[in-house]
């Protein structure tokens, strides 16, 4: 979290409030008395009393004269060596020297690291300073210790500890500014985090990550969507050895065992580095024990450390099919085909399943990595429970009340100032509670949305949208089971040159449906499957030809048997395969509408939709020139709506169409009837280039070739 200037945070254990957000400022005495003090500036002054040496920038002009000399620790009297590290120190910031203690912090750690520097760990596990701090301040908790360590730099008069020498100002303290600091908060004792050092197991992944950057360079695995592949390639090439070991209660244990003899005066576990043994089990661990120390009595004992979670879970792809034994299901379905999984842990779990499935299985575990993005609430927030955002999906299926999402509030373990906000946060985004939605509507909003590349802000109304679109699917196939009749049965063959054209249309821009979602889904661009679907069944099926096939369903005329036959062959194909086609995004309400839908006669019928063929495309259904032509006459008439008068009352008017080419003269007589049926016009007469222009009309252009008139 980050911490204002000068705050005042309760932390366990401490009957008073600690400071924090301020920085201070005290000296470190010169071993030569000529040459003064260097003053240094932290948030943690109690870490000082583990300060192994003071770094400078090699170009601050200040300090060029004190490369390479000594300070003296005020407190133990240690050396602290003066070096120079460009990569640490900020010359701008503070006094341009920064104090390092490489054992509790972990940019000092790598400062450490670099310079072979000493690490002092002055506290215990329980958070007090133990007896490398010194006896001044050891058994103290760590912020008691800040203020003694504060009172005890006034108290100092700056004598130096080697030579005697005196200086005016009589005190080691300097200053206390105001200073913005980010502070490590446990999120379950909300106590303070320091870092420290303790003894872990590693393993060093260069050769693994290489293996892992190869396989994706080289397409053995592909990352889906392909922009994360970047990602990949920047943690795995600059990747650090892997520290496995947790100290926690639940988790595998490390297969590590230490060896203690029966004459070792030290017993401690892990006091001797060399008496490790890692074995796959305790008989292998005895035996390599005896080799190493032949003819000794030993006592083994295993490592209470766990494995990280992460390297648990990267055996997965392993575990699952029986390894490390050689299973018929590893040798059958290793590799795998398709990982999906959150782009959040692309690293963390997925490139370690590929580091551990080359290095273990032989080969990558899979050859598609499809990563989803993160759901946040409607105004783009992360999910967190303080802010109250969190959405369950069962509510969003079944549907809760205000006061029921409060209560639940009030039922976790928040603490009072988060409760309140998550209150407030629940009553402005839900104030009547979220609606039943139903599981058809949240996967295919979910899906929809995926769109928004990394991140999905999931409004809750755009899910009740969805539920408002089965239920119109609902009434579309009931009206087909309705007009279908009991007595009817779907023909084997259907022979689609034959049918009327709104029928041919409605095959023809199925058939691209088809096609756009079959390769949308083989791309992994689930939202173009999901348009293509919605568009299909919304705006071309329900929309046009539902209503452009009722004069001739609601006609017994004998005149129209033949059509009426056909109309009914298209809606039962387009229910049919409308079905199968939306089926994985909406699987629940698909299989009871697919139920209803009766089966051609001789055809082996499936148990369920699930079982049934995913549709694909049917060549003889395409009609690109005639479909062309109603999506003209379609466009049109959408444009004329736009023109007409607001009104309460719903008035068939009189429309023109000006033609300027044979060609579009002949595609809007063909379609006149379609046109008066799908739009509140009373006729549609054609007009040449050479008649007059109807007074009184609102004009539309469709092309450069089609003009209409609606009279007003």
């Amino acid at each position: 979290m980050i911490v204002g200037c000068s705050a005042s945070l309760k932390v366990p254990g401490y009957s008073t409030p600690v400071h924090f957000g301020v920085l201070i400022s005290f000296a470190y005495p010169l071993d030569e008395g000529g040459l003064g003090e260097i003053i240094v500036a932290t948030t943690r002054i109690e870490t000082m009393l583990g300060d192994t040496t003071i770094a400078v920038h090699p170009e601050d002009k200040r300090y060029k004269h004190l490369h390479g000399r000594y300070a003296i620790h005020p407190f133990n009297g240690r050396k602290l060596k003066i070096i120079c590290d460009a990569v640490l120190v900020d010359p701008t910031f503070g006094t341009g020297a920064v104090k390092i203690t490489p054992a509790h912090d972990p940019n000092d750690f790598e400062v450490g690291k670099r310079h072979n520097l000493e690490f002092i760990n002055i506290f215990t596990d329980d958070g007090k300073i133990n007896s490398n701090g010194g006896t001044q301040f050891e058994g103290m908790p760590k912020f008691t210790a800040r203020v003694a360590v504060i009172e005890a730099l006034k108290l100092i008069e700056r004598v130096l500890i080697v030579l005697v020498f005196f200086f005016a100002d009589n005190s080691l303290y300097k200053d206390t500014k105001k200073n913005e600091m980010s502070l490590g908060i446990c999120s379950r004792s909300n106590d303070v985090v320091k870092p420290t050092m303790k003894p872990q197991w590693f393993v060093n992944c260069n050769t693994m990550a290489k293996a892992g950057v190869d396989a994706v360079r080289s397409k053995k695995i592909e990352i889906i969507p392909q922009q994360y592949e970047q990602d990949w390639y920047r943690w795995l090439e600059n990747i650090r050895d892997w520290c496995v070991s947790r100290q926690l209660w639940w988790g595998h244990r490390v297969p590590a065992k230490y060896v203690t003899l029966e004459d070792d005066q030290v017993t401690d576990l892990g006091s001797n580095n060399e008496r490790w043994i890692v074995a796959r089990n305790e008989s292998d661990a005895n035996l390599e024990a005896k080799q190493k120390y032949p003819g000794k009595k030993f006592q083994l004992n295993q490592d209470p450390d766990v494995l990280d979670t992460w390297f648990s879970s990267g055996l997965f792809p392993l575990t699952v099919l029986g390894w490390p034994d050689d299973t018929a299901d590893l040798r059958a379905f290793y590799p795998g085909s398709v990982l999906e999984t959150g782009l959040d842990i692309l690293f963390f779990w997925v490139a370690r399943m590929v580091m551990m499935g080359m290095q273990l299985g032989g080969d990558v575990p899979f050859e598609k990595v499809y990563l989803h993005p993160m759901i946040r609430d409607a105004h783009g927030r992360k999910i967190s429970k303080s802010l109250g955002n969190v959405i369950d999906p069962l509510d969003v299926i079944n549907g809760i009340t205000l006061e029921e999402l409060l209560k639940r509030l009030e039922e976790g373990n928040l603490d009072p100032n988060e409760l309140e906000i998550a209150r407030e946060g629940k009553k402005k985004d839900f104030p009547d509670g979220i609606p039943e939605c139903g599981t058809n509507a949240l996967r295919f909003a979910l899906i929809s949305y995926t769109s928004q590349s990394d991140k999905i802000n999931l409004d809750i109304k755009r899910v009740v949208g969805y539920r408002q679109w089965c239920n119109k699917l609902w009434n579309a196939i009931r009206f087909a089971m309705v007009k279908l009749g009991g007595q009817y049965t779907p023909p084997a063959t259907v022979v689609v040159s034959q049918m009327p054209p709104i029928c041919k249309w409605i095959l023809s821009v199925l058939n691209k449906a088809i096609g756009k979602t079959v390769s949308s889904l083989e791309a992994y661009k689930f939202t173009d499957a999901t348009s293509a679907i919605y568009s299909w069944w919304q705006y071309q099926l329900c929309d046009v030809f539902i209503e452009a096939i009722k004069p001739y369903l609601f006609n017994d005329s004998q005149e129209f048997e033949s059509a009426r036959a056909a109309c009914r062959d298209a809606l039962w194909i387009c229910q049919d395969t409308g079905l199968r086609l939306l089926h994985p995004f909406m699987p629940y309400v698909r299989e009871e509408l697919w139920q209803w839908l009766p089966q051609p006669k001789y055809s082996c019928r499936k148990g369920s939709i699930m079982l049934s063929e995913y549709p694909s495309v049917v060549k003889e259904w395409a009609y690109d020139n005639l479909e062309n032509g109603i999506d003209m006459v379609l466009d049109t008439l959408n444009k004329l709506r736009s023109r007409r008068p607001p009104t309460n009352t719903n008035e068939r008017r009189p429309t023109f169409a000006l033609c300027r080419s044979q060609e579009i003269a002949a595609i809007v007589q063909c379609y006149q009837y379609l046109a008066v049926t799908l739009s509140s016009i009373s006729s549609l007469k054609l007009l040449a280039e050479s008649d007059q222009t109807p007074p009184d009309c609102a004009t539309a252009v469709a092309n450069k070739h089609l003009s209409v008139y609606l009279q007003l």
